[in-house]
């Protein structure tokens, strides 16, 4: 915790992920392809809904795989206004705003105090939030960050978000009460 003479944390896509990425759905992508292709030339009906389905699935994520290479605005800032995650909304949350953080493998998941005052605004994020139902919440928390999607690691966000968090007047008191024992019974711990 800091006074706020912190240089804010930010972070793009990053291409290297991104084109190991890319190199997993690609060739997905092309076998759905050669699905529809043939169920469409050898007519079955089946094999061509199943092509299509993989090539909806797979080409969307080249497509957008690809778009997000050519993106170099900055997803993530974290700052003294909170953090702004470009995918969630335009608006920065609070830090204070944060009731819990989890983890899981690339996504960091961010539960809030009130949710309802931060909304999903993106429109992917709002439909890929939606088609989870009921787990959505425990899954991907009220918003998530995909680190391995960003140049930034988990450690260096959490760090970050540590180093942005004002501390409350009595967290400060407390702080200074704590030294203030410490310096007058000598122990150090």
């Amino acid at each position: 915790m800091t006074d706020g003479a912190v240089a804010p944390c930010e972070a793009r896509y990053s291409i290297p992920k991104l084109l190991g990425w890319l190199l997993l759905a690609a060739p997905f992508a092309a076998f759905s392809a050669m699905l529809l292709a043939g169920g469409l030339q050898g007519g079955s009906l089946f094999v061509a809904i199943l092509g299509a389905v993989g090539l909806l699935f797979f080409g969307g994520a080249v497509l957008g795989l690809l778009s997000r290479m050519v993106d170099r605005r900055v997803q993530l800032r974290i700052d003294d206004q909170g953090l702004l995650l470009r995918a969630h909304s335009a608006r920065p949350i609070p830090l204070r705003s944060i009731r819990k953080i989890g983890t899981d493998r690339g996504r960091i998941m961010l539960f809030l105090h009130k949710p309802a005052k931060h909304p999903i605004e993106r429109p992917l994020r709002r439909f890929i939030y939606r088609i989870n139902g009921s787990q959505a919440r425990p899954f991907f928390g009220d918003a998530w960050i995909w680190t391995a999607h960003y140049n930034a690691s988990k450690v260096e966000i959490f760090a970050a978000i540590d180093a942005h968090i004002v501390p409350t007047r009595f967290e400060r008191d407390l702080a200074e009460r704590i030294s203030a024992t410490q310096s007058v019974t000598g122990d150090g711990e």
